[in-house]
């Protein structure tokens, strides 16, 4: 529901950025936060890394000590790459931006507070994920979407700015982010700095950050290479069909924060994984309904959202919706290594595999324009996955789904050929959409699914009656 919620209004705040910014002040923003990202890897002290190695072998107190450690120098850690960024600022803007322009040196000093006000956010995030606490979570997260919504929507009309909103928003955000994280972990630490989850740290949690880093460097690669050989414009085109990719990934980070906790247990316990599988084929059903739509209607939906400013984006848009099969398709594997403490396992392989793909995003984006850079990035992650995959199995990890997760991607990628080539009218669309979603209905037993979360309803409701 919360994930529903904010993607909602997610789409709703589309059409009123872009009918009062333009592609240019997509791609400015878009430049400035990808210069900024490495602080993210390089900052991190494993937060999630160390919790899933430790969080359910230890008693409460110890983990009160190890969240406040590990936070602490997540903080320490974020701040002085910060302040190295800022000071480098002046410097390192010119070299990277091909159309630097003085007022991006302003914009890019708001971006990097931003980032140290949303420090907490993803280690509180993770701890009310394995506490199990959705509508907590739920909460503070649309909260703070509704929040920068709020910032956005009064920047633009009453306030009469324009490409400056996008930096205001994030500013506003992290100040509210900031609050309640410190509000919510004050139950949780215990302000003590321990020589004990410090190595933990540096043990299990650093290694995280060559992966992590490298991994990054990946993901921003494409935004760097489509603004020098191109221009900021097609960076916002191509940064705005992101927009519609973090919709997607709003969806499987509602999904993991289910299942996450469930696989951890599962393969620390050594338990059965039967009900780890029938999660995973009602979310593979779900999926295959979503995506054919995504990938049937993306042109109208885009056209509509957009006032048709931003058409070109619409083909990305089915191809970002891959990396949400190929994330879940990684997810039960990942658990397991995490539960096994395959860290340098994790890290070597993301090296590897991050370095490859940078070349190929440049070799792809240059052939390719936008385009190339999708492909380049759905096929980084699904190399990625199938290598946790491969070594999982590797180690005892029984393959989970592997059918379901095929038969997902050959449906998505046969229909995104025949729109490539074939014109299609709306009703055909329609058409294709319910013949190809009853069959997925029945094939995944989705009305099983269904039946089963209905009876959890009427429990729940009972129960509060």
């Amino acid at each position: 529901m919360p994930t529903v919620t904010i993607a909602a209004l997610s789409i709703l705040m589309v059409p009123i950025a872009t009918y009062y910014l333009n592609a240019k002040d997509f791609g400015i923003i878009a430049i400035l936060n990808a210069i900024t990202m490495p602080i993210g890897p390089l900052s991190s002290a494993g937060f999630s890394w160390v919790l899933s190695a430790n969080y359910y072998k230890i008693d409460s107190e110890e983990r009160k000590a190890m969240i406040f450690n590990t936070v602490f120098l997540d903080f320490i850690l974020k701040f002085l790459w910060v302040l190295i960024f800022w000071i480098l600022s002046s410097t390192m803007l010119p070299l990277v931006i091909k159309d630097y322009e003085p007022r991006y040196n302003f914009y890019f000093k708001l971006t990097l507070i931003s980032v140290l006000l949303m420090t907490f956010w993803p280690s509180v995030s993770y701890l009310i994920v394995l506490q199990k606490k959705g509508l907590i979570h739920a909460i503070f997260e649309i909260s703070q979407f509704i929040v920068g919504a709020i910032t956005a929507i009064i920047c633009f009309t009453m306030l009469k700015m324009t490409t400056m909103t996008l930096f205001v928003g994030p500013l506003v955000t992290g100040l509210f982010s900031m609050f309640i994280c410190l509000w919510y972990m004050r139950r949780y630490v215990i302000p003590k700095l321990s020589k004990k989850w410090f190595i933990e740290v540096f043990k299990v949690g650093m290694p995280s950050i060559p992966a992590n880093l490298f991994e990054v460097l990946a993901n921003i690669s494409d935004r760097y290479f489509i603004q020098r050989w191109t221009n900021l414009s097609q960076l916002g085109i191509y940064s705005h069909s992101l927009s519609y990719k973090n919709i997607f990934t709003m969806g499987t980070k509602a999904f993991s924060r289910t299942f996450s906790p469930c696989a951890l247990e599962t393969y620390s316990y050594k338990i059965d994984s039967k009900d780890l599988e029938r999660k995973l084929k009602t979310w593979y059903g779900l999926l295959g309904i979503a995506g054919v739509f995504v990938t049937l209607f993306s042109y109208d939906i885009v056209k509509i959202l957009t006032h048709g400013k931003f058409i070109t984006a619409a083909p990305l848009v089915p191809l970002w919706f891959l990396l949400v099969l190929s994330f879940t398709y990684g997810m039960p594997y990942t658990q397991f290594l995490f539960v096994h403490k395959k860290n340098v396992f994790m890290v070597k392989s993301g090296i590897l595999i991050g370095v490859f793909f940078i070349g190929v995003s440049a070799f792809f984006i240059y052939k390719f324009n936008m385009m190339g850079a999708v492909m380049a990035m759905v096929l980084s992650n699904f190399a990625i996955q199938l290598t946790r995959r491969v070594y999982a199995k590797k180690l005892g990890c029984e393959v989970v789904n592997e059918k379901d997760f095929l038969l997902i991607l050959s449906l998505l990628v046969i229909i995104y050929l025949i729109c490539s080539f074939i014109r299609i009218d709306i009703l055909g669309k329609i058409i294709s959409f319910l013949s190809v979603s009853i069959f997925i209905f029945y094939y995944f037993r989705l009305v099983n699914s269904f039946k089963v979360l209905s009876k959890l309803f009427y429990l729940y409701k009972f129960k509060k009656a």
